[in-house]
């Protein structure tokens, strides 16, 4: 179990799949979303397709400008 964190999050991804990267920080499954929004927050996930297969280093502190990336808004730490 993962929650908000200032560091980057690997999450390996399969070319063409959609996945939704959490934008409220109280996913138990951070950087991806578990609809724990609809509980606590207003905010709504952020869709995205996978281009290639590989591992992301996605957002985790869930405060960037650039979702689901890390744009360095809290100073994160790459995982």
């Amino acid at each position: 179990m993962t929650c908000k964190t200032n560091s980057t999050l690997p999450v390996d991804v399969e070319a063409g799949v959609r996945y939704s990267w959490c934008s409220c920080g109280f996913s138990q499954t951070m950087p991806l979303c578990d609809h724990a929004h609809r509980q606590f927050s207003e905010k709504k996930s952020v869709k995205f397709i996978a281009e290639n297969t590989e591992t992301l280093h996605l957002c985790g502190c869930s405060e960037t400008a650039t979702p689901p990336y890390c744009d360095n808004h809290n100073q994160c730490k790459n995982a």
